[in-house]
């Protein structure tokens, strides 16, 4: 699914469906008496930032050679924006500096840049450090990123103001990197860093804060708050913690994360990487980090599908598609293990789906094709069928609005999808969903691929779904 729920752009998540939105407690539709997974509960953040990507534009600071003085009122945030010089060599040398040091494994050298007064903060860096140590990559770099300042001085935490007397700034930086094994192209994360002047030098003193960082901010895997454990195959890069992980290793993860792959393999053959790198770390932070704009969505999603750009998206205008993402809410890997391995192809098809996925993909055909790859050659049972579907209206496809406010939408985005393979043919599927890259409506989708009209297309759903139901 995607965010099964799937995710809108960073701004609004979405895709999410309630728990057991369907299935729990409902007949398999392969064997009788065992158990339908509950639907794709993961998200999908490609439909927001898809958006994001018309409406966004760089926005650069003048001059670069200056920095902002968050003036206070009352002990509250920033009231006003001054000027305080600021040597931006010597922020991008740190940055290089950085860089450097994770590629040598020289944690002396890394920690010789940050501000070590906040033991706290000191402890934190040494851990992202080791974390990102541990990572392979084949490139990484630190960029700064040229973005407002006044829009930036919304990041600053509370109390470093008062701390370093107005010598701080927020500093945007992209992470640019490629995990090797996994990407064929650079991908961009973002960073705010909280730079300091401290000892006649500008050091690494903070992180950025506040509910509108940008998507993925503080939720990457070196951002754990304890130590990762990085487990990997040819086609699979996991991250996992190394202090409260599966007992086998991940072992058990990388071989259902195969399978996914496999499954997904056999319905999209090519377009993609066909290469992932999942998340999935006790430290639910990471995870809650793409939730900021709706907390209480978080027990509803297992897993969400994060695409990443070129550049970082809120940063940039129009930055080409790099990846996909796989983010497991830590809360959902005790799992049962046929439940996992539904949610891990689910993801994986948003992933392998990532390049031709736009802003006029209609959900149900992006929720709909997940789950028709994850349930993909089963028998289905009428009676389980009817249990899902319920008393749902099946009349129009779902609207993307309301799609991710009934769960049993997603049931009724696979019927669709599956009537549409069996009726015109699993290639005429995938082209009908690759046909939203070009057509913003499902109506000349349909009639371009299919040779029908959408009106045609819900008659012959509503047909098919009425047979379901009776068996």
């Amino acid at each position: 699914m995607t965010i099964p729920q799937q995710q809108r752009p960073p701004a609004e998540l979405a895709s999410e469906a309630t728990p057991a939105a369907y299935g729990e407690g409902l007949p398999s539709p392969w064997y009788p008496g065992l158990q339908l997974p509950p639907p794709p509960r993961t998200s999908y953040l490609w439909p927001v930032l898809s958006a994001l990507l018309v409406l966004s534009a760089v926005i650069a600071v003048g001059g670069g050679a200056a920095t902002a003085w968050a003036l206070r009122q009352n002990g509250r945030a920033p009231a006003a924006v001054a000027w305080v010089g600021v040597d931006v060599e010597a922020i991008d040398g740190v940055l290089h500096r950085r860089a450097q040091a994770v590629q040598r494994k020289d944690a002396a050298a890394w920690m010789a840049d940050v501000d070590q007064s906040d033991p706290a903060f000191g402890k934190r860096q040494r851990q992202e450090f080791d974390n990102l140590a541990k990572l392979p990559f084949a490139q990484l770099e630190f960029e700064r990123t040229p973005q407002s300042v006044v829009k930036m001085a919304a990041f600053l935490p509370s109390g470093a103001f008062e701390k370093y007397h107005a010598a701080v700034r927020i500093v945007p930086v992209t992470i640019r990197h490629r995990i090797e094994g996994v990407d064929s192209r650079p991908v961009a994360t973002p960073w705010l860093a909280v730079f300091a002047y401290v000892g006649h030098r500008w050091v690494i003193a903070g992180d950025g804060a506040g509910k509108d960082l940008p998507t993925g901010e503080a939720g990457q895997p070196w951002d754990a708050a304890g130590p990762i454990a990085v487990v990997r195959n040819e086609r699979v890069t996991a991250v996992i913690s190394a202090d409260a992980g599966p007992a086998d290793g991940g072992q058990g993860l990388l071989e259902l994360a195969m399978t996914g792959l496999q499954q997904v393999a056999a319905v999209k053959p090519g377009g993609w990487d066909g290469k992932v790198l999942l998340t999935a770390v006790a430290d639910r932070r990471i995870f809650d980090t793409y939730f900021a704009e709706s907390p209480d969505r978080v027990a509803q999603v297992a897993a969400i599908a994060v695409p990443y750009y070129s550049a970082v998206a809120e940063w940039s205008n129009r930055p080409a598609y790099a990846t996909t993402r796989i983010v497991f809410n830590p809360s959902e890997l005790s799992a049962a293990r046929g439940e996992l391995q539904h949610d891990l192809t689910h993801e994986f098809t948003h992933a392998a789906m990532g390049p031709v996925t736009g802003p006029y993909t209609p959900r149900w055909v992006v929720e709909g094709f997940a789950e028709y790859v994850a349930y993909k050659d089963g028998h289905f049972a009428a009676a389980g069928i009817r249990q899902a579907l319920g008393d749902l209206a099946v009349t129009q496809f779902p609207d993307d609005k309301q799609f991710y406010e009934e769960p049993r939408n997603y049931v009724a985005g696979w019927l669709a999808c599956r009537m549409i393979a069996e009726r015109y043919t699993q290639d005429r599927l995938v082209a009908f969903y690759e046909a939203f890259q070009r057509l913003s409506e499902v109506d000349s989708a349909a009639r371009e691929v299919l040779g029908v009209s959408r009106v045609q297309l819900e008659q012959q759903w509503r047909e098919y779904v009425d047979v379901q139901r009776r068996g």
